[in-house]
């Protein structure tokens, strides 16, 4: 059943969660994506069945979480994920970022080491609006979303993703790529080599920056694009689970 809880931000959020004797896991979905996706409902269906405690929620503008889409910036949602994980769980958790999720994930490993026992990446995004936004933005096109407060691209799929100006703005004030980032805990990040939204190279930024610990992994799939959901890449996903659970 789910669940719905108050923000000292002025956000109500829902959630789905199970308390189990077991490492707690949380899950962070990617942006316009809620926590009734495939990843997140396969995780949690292993997790329950492994005793492990669980959780998942949507991000405010999300899913059946308050507020409009347009009307929030990645400053609202890692405040989500953060009093979330203060608020409801105990004890150390291994994060699983899934894109944009994944910038959640670094900047909660940066701001909450004693919380975190280990992160995943899956097709991780930090930074998405500077690297694969803004910065392939031509003058004119920087002009005209400055102007215009918005800016519209089509995706593969023939949907159409709608950027504010202040999204585009809020973001640089959470960059997490400008700087080495302090982590003690291990670190796996999968991603699909064939992902045509956020390139693997993403994630091989990430690795150079993460300094503290040596347990810094990477898989690459040939085969797969970003989403990694299908059976044999959720598979690879729990595999990934067991082996970061065991290790100090």
């Amino acid at each position: 059943m789910t669940n719905f809880i108050d923000t000292p931000h002025g956000n109500t959020i829902a959630y789905n969660q199970f308390i189990g004797k077991n490492l707690g896991i949380v899950f962070l979905s990617g942006f316009k994506s809620d926590m009734r996706g495939n990843k997140a409902l396969y995780i949690e269906d292993w997790a329950i069945n492994n005793k492990h405690s669980f959780l998942r929620f949507d991000y405010s503008g999300h899913g059946e979480s308050s507020g409009r889409m347009d009307e929030k910036c990645f400053s609202d949602w890692y405040m989500d994920a953060e009093f979330l994980i203060r608020k409801l769980t105990k004890g150390k958790q291994i994060l699983i970022g899934s894109s944009m999720g994944g910038w959640v994930m670094l900047k909660l490993a940066k701001n909450l080491q004693k919380k975190i026992f280990g992160i995943i990446g899956l097709a991780p995004a930090p930074d998405f609006p500077k690297y694969l936004i803004w910065d392939k933005m031509d003058i004119n096109q920087k002009k005209s979303l400055i102007k215009n407060k918005k800016i519209s691209f089509s995706n593969n799929d023939g949907s159409e993703n709608i950027f504010s100006y202040e999204f585009i703005k809020d973001s640089f004030k959470n960059l997490v790529l400008s700087e080495n980032l302090y982590f003690e805990g291990p670190v796996y990040l999968y991603h699909g080599m064939r992902d045509t939204e956020v390139p693997y190279t993403l994630s091989i930024d990430i690795i150079k920056n993460i300094v503290g610990t040596q347990n810094v992994n990477l898989l690459l799939d040939k085969e797969a694009g970003h989403r990694l959901s299908e059976k044999r890449q959720l598979k690879t996903i729990i595999n990934i689970i067991n082996v970061v659970k065991t290790q100090d």
